[in-house]
């Protein structure tokens, strides 16, 4: 299959997948009405998840690339809180449910998460498809594992929400999407080839497939997507604010820097925390 066939699968899909995402915003994970409350709420408030909870990419990591500017110290200040991030860089679905929900408290009340692109070998289809030597059917072949990969998710995201409800029964879970990373009408001009740019379309047309197969997911595990690819968009790599770090702008390229943290993710989340205010 070709590239541009694969450029057209992937189009599709994630024109279904937006879709999907619009529906699942604007009627199924739309926040709830905030209600009166007698009494100030409790909120005990945890990230788990990989890098993009953990804050990778926002400056100054740690332990499992945490950083404190990742989203999760954005949300716990408009929420007056304080946050535990327990997210870790590199992680897949499995590795939450097996290493991050034993450290969960079963009194956590909020959690955020994002989970799903390392089960997919996102990072391996980037690098082929970016790679000086990228060809048409690297960037294809990569590409098209990622797709091939996603067929698990709903499986293994349902079981790792089942078991983050079982260890914390009275939390609001808000599963997080990604980021399109790349604005390819900008690439040219910085001296990538036609089929470095080629790829890069793909790969944010495989972005919406994912970003719709979690939103799904979660949905029908009683959980709410929050999407955050439109606020990114203007703000890829490259652009002239990126909210995304390029190569050699940190250790933890195309993941979101201080900006698309606070800017995006944590703004993405705002309207999903009115219950708790």
């Amino acid at each position: 299959m070709g590239i541009h066939k694969l450029k057209g699968f992937a189009a599709r899909a994630g024109a279904v997948s937006l879709l999907s995402i619009g529906m699942i915003a604007g009627i199924a994970g739309a926040p709830a009405m905030a209600q009166t409350r007698t009494a100030p709420v409790t909120i005990s408030y945890t990230v788990m998840g990989d890098s993009y909870s953990a804050g990778s990419g926002g400056g100054g990591e740690g332990y499992c690339g945490q950083s404190a500017n990742g989203y999760g110290t954005w949300v716990a200040a408009a929420m007056g809180t304080q946050v535990t991030n327990i997210a870790c860089a590199g992680f897949s679905t499995e590795q939450v449910r097996t290493l991050e929900v034993p450290q969960l408290s079963p009194s956590t009340t909020l959690i955020t998460l994002t989970a799903g692109g390392n089960d997919i070998g996102w990072t391996t289809a980037i690098g082929a498809c970016l790679a000086p030597t990228s060809t048409v059917a690297l960037c294809k072949a990569a590409v098209a594992n990622s797709i091939y990969l996603m067929r698990n998710l709903p499986k293994s995201v349902a079981s790792m929400l089942k078991a983050i409800k079982a260890k914390a029964p009275g939390a609001k879970v808000l599963y997080v999407g990604y980021p399109r990373l790349f604005e390819p009408q900008n690439m040219a001009a910085l001296g990538f080839t036609p089929t470095q740019i080629s790829g890069t379309k793909v790969l944010n047309a495989a972005a919406d497939l994912l970003n719709g197969i979690l939103a799904v997911s979660a949905l029908s595990n009683r959980t709410a997507f929050v999407p955050v690819a439109y606020l990114f968009n203007g703000h890829g790599v490259p652009s002239a604010s990126p909210w995304l770090n390029n190569i050699g702008d940190s250790v933890y390229p195309f993941h979101p820097n201080l900006a698309g943290y606070q800017n995006g993710y944590a703004a993405a989340l705002s309207p999903f925390l009115r219950t708790f205010r």
